[in-house]
């Protein structure tokens, strides 16, 4: 992992947002709440907004000054004191080699640091990789719902919540 690093988007790397984004929407398209369709739509102005939301972080994966995945966190817009993982994605060729606890480490991180009390990370059904990197962070298990994901299939979201009062980075 010494060749890999962590960066908060800012406003300026819009454009490297851009593509990485679509890309992980056409490549893995069953796995996040968004669509390629809808997102290759968004205006430059759209793409900018989404990096000068204070209410949301976005992260850069690279490797050696490559961008090789993202992922990201936001507040609850209902409840501010829990903060929603989202959007993670790492290239094929990078996987398996344990980079997802930098993601985790960076969103929990920053959630605290927005005086979040919890964070909650949800995945599809069958999604066992990303279960494994929740289970590895002390995620309990909370819910599940019934969701038509953007890829038009039916299936069980299942939910899990980190209570920031008896975590230590």
């Amino acid at each position: 992992m010494e060749n890999y690093e962590l960066r908060h988007f800012g406003i300026e790397d819009w454009q490297s947002y851009k593509k990485i984004r679509l890309e992980a929407l056409f490549s893995t398209p069953e796995v996040f709440g968004s669509n390629y369709q809808k997102e290759s739509a968004y205006s430059d102005e759209e793409w900018i907004a989404l990096l000068e939301n204070p209410k949301c972080a976005m992260f850069g994966l690279y490797d050696l000054g490559t961008l090789v995945g993202l992922t990201g966190v936001v507040l609850d817009r209902a409840d501010e004191s829990n903060a929603i993982l989202i959007a993670s994605f790492i290239q094929e060729a990078h996987r398996g080699k344990g980079l997802s606890g930098l993601f985790y480490r960076a969103r929990i991180a920053w959630a605290a640091a927005q005086g979040c009390v919890r964070v909650t990370v949800s995945h599809r059904v069958g999604n066992e990789v990303s279960k494994a990197a929740n289970q590895s962070f002390n995620f309990r298990y909370s819910h599940s719902q019934e969701v038509l994901w953007p890829d038009g299939l039916k299936a069980e979201e299942l939910i899990y919540v980190l209570n920031l009062s008896s975590f230590m980075l």
